[in-house]
């Protein structure tokens, strides 16, 4: 137990204090009890910061490392590559159509949405644009390049120097198996400045960024993402309004098979712009995500998870993520091969 919180001391100590308050914040906006159980609270906020911490568990002296220091983080930044784009849309008539492509194994039989959660919050992200894209009229698209993302790299030592921006928040979601284990954890460590326009917020939160992979208790692996070298070009977005009307219509790319029979009645939790920066992609451009459910879903849920020896699958959700194009119709171009495979 004492090296467990050693451990937890270490990580706690390694963490952007902006990302600590963040956590206490959110608590705070959703605290309505005594307050003992809002202390409880907090103190779980920062215990849950545990998770954020494990990729740098590997430093035993976090102080000698720096990280998290003011003055490392405006050195890092001072010499950040630049993320480039055109400030507004020139020449409508000049734009060129851009490819527009999604892929996905998807998932096949179940009928449920893609990711098992007990609380919402465990598919929720820390985006800029989260419930928050009001007023964006306008995205750059870049052209996809070589060399944006480092090799994947699992198990190996992660050295701190390799977070080469500062300003750094982080995020991790869950999701849950059949059986009720939880072994999936994504975390991504983000540059986040919210003195920036949202725009660039945007642009930060896409690239300046490492993600995480956590496999059970042991197995790990991240990779790197840079920004793009070439300048992007400014395009138009359609609206929120819009984005959702072609939600309900069940125009969007997802990986869950069945989300367009639920387009129609399903419940909203979350929407985000956010960019789609695969390697087969093209052009890394934005899309609007909405985070889904369904009540149809947990019925299905239910009995699945329970023949599939779950003690308590009432505690468990489906949700789906679902992506409509952000670019106006009249600028991209969708292929063929974007569609849903099931397997």
């Amino acid at each position: 137990m004492k090296n467990r919180y050693k451990k937890l001391y270490d990580i706690m100590e390694l963490l952007e204090d902006g990302f600590i308050e963040e956590a206490l914040e959110e608590e705070s906006k959703i605290c309505r009890f005594p307050l003992w159980k809002c202390i409880v609270a907090a103190a779980c906020a920062c215990v849950l910061v545990m998770g954020s911490g494990l990729f740098l568990s590997k430093y035993k002296d976090s102080k000698s490392q720096n990280i998290g220091n003011g003055e490392v983080n405006k050195k890092q930044d001072e010499v950040l590559p630049g993320i480039k784009y055109e400030k507004n849309v020139a020449d409508k008539n000049s734009l060129e159509k851009i490819v527009c492509n999604f892929m996905s194994e998807g998932a096949g039989g179940g009928g449920h949405g893609w990711l098992i959660v007990k609380s919402f919050e465990d598919a929720a992200s820390k985006n800029p644009t989260r419930n928050n894209t009001g007023g964006i009229t306008q995205l750059p698209v870049f052209k996809n390049e070589d060399g944006l993302w480092s090799d994947g790299r699992d198990g190996q030592d992660f050295k701190e120097s390799e977070i080469y921006f500062g300003n750094r928040l982080y995020e991790e979601k869950r999701d849950y198996s059949y059986d009720g284990a939880s072994g999936n954890r994504w975390g991504v460590c983000f540059r986040s400045d919210k003195q920036e326009s949202l725009t660039d917020q945007l642009l930060e939160y896409t690239f300046y960024r490492l993600n995480f992979r956590f496999y059970g208790e042991e197995g790990w692996g991240y990779d790197i993402m840079k920004p793009p070298s070439g300048t992007g070009k400014m395009y138009p977005v359609i609206s929120l309004e819009e984005a959702e009307k072609k939600l309900r219509n069940g125009e969007f790319f997802s990986h869950d098979a069945y989300a367009v029979d639920v387009a129609g009645t399903a419940q909203v939790l979350s929407v985000e712009l956010e960019y789609m920066t695969e390697e087969y992609q093209s052009y890394l451009q934005p899309f609007y995500k909405f985070t889904i459910t369904d009540k149809s879903w947990y019925k299905e849920l239910y009995k699945i998870m329970e023949s599939q020896g779950c003690k308590t699958p009432e505690e468990y959700k489906s949700v789906s993520e679902v992506y409509v194009p952000a670019v106006r119709d009249e600028y991209i171009d969708i292929k063929d091969s974007a569609v849903l495979r099931t397997n």
